[in-house]
């Protein structure tokens, strides 16, 4: 069996690489995937901070599990999957970003000095000096 901190390294390699928790607790010897999910989790918690892509990917890949390990039941009409799916769904979507409000732009005239022609400016400065009663 490897060194513990060889062993981590390798659970954190392997988990964001794609291995489930099952195919890690086998080949890792840890108890079973719950083993396996504790060790990754608490790795995590103690080494150096993951850069962003690599937590973002981690957390996709616990979602890809959840969400397989109860997919069948889903789509079996079992509505506690059902909704737990949907959970996963929605978790999806706020960590990716896909259900952000849609951003919306003014659309027009850019703003700027407004295009007056020569005679229209003495106009406006002869009203101005001479208003109208």
């Amino acid at each position: 069996m490897p060194h513990l901190d060889q062993r981590r390294a390798e659970l954190l390699r392997r988990r964001l690489a794609g291995d489930d928790f099952t195919t890690l607790a086998r080949e890792l010897d840890y108890t079973d995937a719950a083993d396996a999910a504790t060790a990754f989790a608490q790795a995590l918690t103690n080494t150096e901070p993951l850069e962003p892509a690599a937590r973002h990917e981690a957390d996709r890949l616990a979602l890809d599990e959840l969400q397989h390990a109860i997919w069948d039941e889903a789509t079996n009409g079992d509505l506690d999957a059902i909704t737990t799916a949907l959970a996963i769904h929605d978790s999806r979507a706020r960590r990716l970003g896909l259900d952000a409000p849609a951003r919306l732009e003014a659309v027009g005239p850019t703003a700027g000095p407004a295009a007056v022609t020569a005679a229209e400016l003495d106009e406006l400065l002869a009203l101005v000096e001479d208003p109208p009663n």
